[in-house]
C-alpha cells in the first residue's frame, strides 16, 4: 500500500490531527501516511495494520473479508430422543471467529485486534486494557501543552492580541490530544495555558481601549 499514500514524518500541517483508524492525533515527528485519493491522515502503523484508508469508499480502503459462513448443527444419533434432537439442532458448533492468538499476545476489549501481554492500552483504538481501568505507564507531554503556557505569559507583556490567541489554541490542542489518548499528560499546564492567553486578550483590550480614549 506504499505507493497509494504519502509517507513523511508528521509535521505541523498535519499536528493533532486525528488519525482516520484509531482516532488518535498524530504527534509532531510520529510515522505518518496520508492517503493519496482523499488525503485522510493516518498513522503508518495503523494503515499498514488496516491495509489502507479508513475513508468508506475509497478505492485504497482495504478488502472487505468474506462473511463467516453459518455454523452448521451437530449431528444427532439416531438413536437420540426428541430433546436431544431439539437441543442439538438449537445449540451449533463451535466456531471461531478470532484468529488465532500469538504466543505473548491479547485480545484488546475495544477492537479486538491482537496486542501484547503485558500491554497497558491499545495501539489501535487506545482504550485502556489494565484491570482497575487506569493507565499506569509513563506520559509525557501532550503537543502544543509547554507551548500553550509559554504562549500565555508572553502574551501577558507583549503582543497578547498575538501570543494570547496563540496560547488559546495550543491549549485546546493539547488537551483534544489527551482525550484521545492516555500516555500524554500535561492538562494543567494546557489549562493555564489558556487562561493565561484570555487575560492577555482581555489586557490587549484594555489597553486599546484606553489609548483610544486618551487620543479622542
Amino acid at each position: 500500500m506504499s505507493e497509494a499514500a504519502r509517507r513523511f514524518k508528521t509535521n505541523r500541517k498535519i499536528e493533532g490531527k486525528p488519525c482516520g483508524w484509531c482516532q488518535a492525533p498524530l504527534a509532531l515527528g510520529d510515522d505518518a501516511a496520508v492517503c493519496a485519493v482523499e488525503e485522510a491522515e493516518h498513522h503508518a502503523k495503523c494503515w499498514d495494520d488496516r491495509g489502507g484508508c479508513s475513508k468508506p469508499g475509497c478505492t485504497n480502503a482495504p478488502l472487505k473479508r468474506l462473511d463467516v459462513p453459518p455454523p452448521q448443527a451437530q449431528a444427532v444419533p439416531s438413536g437420540g430422543n426428541a430433546w436431544d434432537q431439539a437441543s442439538a439442532y438449537q445449540r451449533p458448533a463451535a466456531t471461531s471467529q478470532r484468529p488465532q492468538l500469538r504466543p505473548g499476545y491479547k485480545f484488546c476489549t475495544g477492537c479486538g485486534n491482537q496486542v501484547l501481554q503485558d500491554s497497558q492500552i491499545c495501539d489501535f483504538c487506545n482504550a485502556i486494557l489494565t484491570p482497575d481501568g487506569v493507565y499506569h505507564g509513563p506520559v509525557v507531554n501532550a503537543p502544543g501543552a509547554v507551548a500553550a503556557l509559554v504562549y500565555g505569559l508572553i502574551g501577558l507583556f507583549i503582543c497578547g492580541i498575538i501570543f494570547g490567541i496563540l496560547a488559546i489554541v495550543k491549549a485546546r490542542e493539547a488537551k483534544n490530544a489527551i482525550s484521545y489518548n492516555p500516555r500524554y499528560g500535561g492538562g494543567g499546564m494546557a489549562t493555564a495555558g489558556m487562561v493565561l492567553g484570555i487575560i492577555a486578550l482581555v489586557f490587549w483590550a484594555i489597553f486599546v481601549l484606553l489609548r483610544v480614549s486618551a487620543i479622542s
